[in-house]
């Protein structure tokens, strides 16, 4: 079993990660709307405050990883829901990308940004567990 200080080492920087790479993608729809929305759509959005919600929710998801990072043990009982929310998220796309509703660069961008975090978050969760059980 791996020592309880390198599990919440490797959680704190992960987690860390996480919450950089939320910000570093979400903030280009507040500061550069146009130029972001090219990057991942053939053409603008129809509802340019459907992209300033998801933004949004993706800097408050930053700011819960960040949280998390900080303590993943006493965090521990908010992992959970970033496995989840990276589920939900790339659900949703998978689905609108099959149908046709988002360009492939859209979908590419998912799977760098939701669907590679969502092993590593499951694996947090379980590696935290144990640790958090002998706390």
């Amino acid at each position: 079993m791996m020592e309880a200080s390198s599990v919440v080492g490797d959680a704190r920087r992960w987690y860390r990660v996480a919450a950089i790479s939320n910000v570093i993608v979400s903030l280009p729809a507040f500061v550069a709307y146009d130029r972001a929305v090219a990057l991942l759509a053939d053409e603008k959005p129809r509802y340019p405050f459907l992209v300033h919600i998801w933004a949004g929710m993706a800097l408050l998801w930053a700011l819960m990883f960040r949280e998390i990072s900080r303590d993943p043990i006493g965090r521990y009982p908010m992992v959970k829901y970033s496995w989840l929310e990276k589920m939900v998220t790339s659900g949703a796309v998978i689905v609108a990308y099959r149908r046709h509703e988002v360009p492939s660069r859209l979908m590419v961008s998912i799977v760098v940004t939701d669907i590679v975090w969502i092993p590593i978050f499951l694996v947090f969760q379980l590696r935290l567990r144990s640790v958090a059980k002998e706390h």
